[in-house]
């Protein structure tokens, strides 16, 4: 991290923080990036304050430890840091922390696919070998890898066993590991829904091979940089370890929280790997569907559930689940990696935004439904 970002998160955690508690520190309050006015909000203050209060107790009963924003209808509602960094040097929790995104990153990766796709650099039914000239599955396309119906292993089995746990992975290491060791698919392309973190992996090489860029530069020159995500940045474990307000991943115990460590998965990228904040986030949200990182039909085809062989539908576009529940439809992609767990999550009909990032492993899609209820409830009273 650049000096000047290292002391002016230094400076906020003095300004800012009010520990309270192991589990329920909020550590740092800060204006909402988007100040809209009152006029016109369809939700008066008196219920928005008593929103945040429903939130704030929803949070404490699941001993939130993480930060949250949410949005309605185009306007930050609710914002909130709480918790350690660190529980050892206990280094709490601001709303500037970058939080490993986990599979929350997979969103990045398609987009990347998007964009070359936009700039006629490929075609989402182009084999993958057209790219990667090695790759030792002919029949598998760039859209297998995108709705996973690949029918890839997943590398991480490789990684483990015949990879040093000392030495750092590149995806084309990866991709030799793949190479050298002829996993067979689990089922023919096209014919099965079956999540795929290698599959993800194999993308951010497309990225790579067809660019000449590093995937992180890619992401940092293309998406990053273009819509002002200043906090965001992809796993880089020396930048990491110089960063003295690192998010640490933990997994719960009975004796406390104990620390994940490093290992040469964290290395690859595509299927996880970006650090963010919700503050970042939440731009990068606002900016892809106001179609400013592609136009609205390309997007609109990363929202389309897959179709398989036999015409059935799964839930899964282009890195995004759509899941329609009773009256309700949800975009959204989850994360889960080494303690840090993520949602990023869009219900287009409430124009209702739902971004968390944790870090203690904690059952982010059951505190995330229970939020979305109680805004529901909330809000009940003043649809128009």
């Amino acid at each position: 991290m650049r000096l000047y970002k290292g002391f002016l998160s230094i400076l906020l955690l003095f300004l800012f923080s009010i520990p309270l508690g192991m589990n329920a520190v909020i550590v740092n309050k800060k204006t909402s990036i988007i100040e809209n006015s009152m006029e016109d909000f369809p939700v008066p203050e008196s219920i928005l304050e008593s929103t945040k209060t429903k939130l704030q107790a929803s949070l404490d009963k699941f001993r939130y430890n993480g930060t949250v924003l949410i949005s309605y209808k185009n306007r930050v509602i609710f914002e909130e840091a709480r918790g350690y960094a660190n529980f050892k040097t206990k280094a709490p929790i601001t709303l500037e922390s970058q939080f490993q995104l986990a599979s929350a990153s997979k969103p990045f990766t398609a987009l990347s696919i998007m964009i070359l796709k936009e700039r006629n650099l490929l075609e989402y039914d182009d084999k993958v070998k057209k790219y990667i000239p090695n790759f030792p599955y002919p029949e598998i396309s760039i859209r297998n890898l995108l709705n996973h119906t690949a029918g890839l292993q997943n590398y991480m089995y490789l990684v483990d066993n015949y990879w040093a746990a000392d030495k750092t992975i590149s995806n084309q290491n990866m991709l030799n590991l793949l190479i050298d060791h002829k996993l067979p698919l689990n089922n023919p392309p096209g014919s099965r829904f079956e999540y795929s973190n290698t599959g993800y992996a194999v993308l951010a090489l497309v990225v790579e091979q067809i660019t000449n860029q590093y995937f992180g530069d890619f992401l940092q020159i293309e998406i990053f940089d273009k819509i002002g995500m200043t906090n965001s940045f992809v796993y880089n474990r020396r930048i990491l370890e110089q960063n003295p307000n690192q998010v640490i991943g933990y997994v719960p115990t009975r004796r406390g929280y104990r620390p994940y460590e490093h290992e040469p998965n964290n290395d690859i990228l595509g299927d996880k790997s970006v650090y963010s904040t919700v503050f970042d986030l939440y731009r990068f949200e606002k900016a892809l569907n106001n179609y400013e990182l592609v136009k609205e039909e390309t997007l609109r085809e990363a929202y389309t559930k897959a179709i398989l062989l036999n015409n059935r539908s799964v839930n899964y576009g282009f890195g995004w689940r759509m899941i329609d529940e009773e009256d309700r439809s949800y975009i959204f992609h989850n994360g889960l990696w080494h303690g840090f767990t993520s949602t990023i999550t869009r219900e287009p009909k409430e124009d209702i935004s739902v971004i968390m990032l944790n870090n203690t492993h904690a059952s982010i899609n059951t505190i995330k439904h229970e939020l979305l209820d109680i805004l529901h409830t909330q809000f009940a009273s003043c649809q128009k």
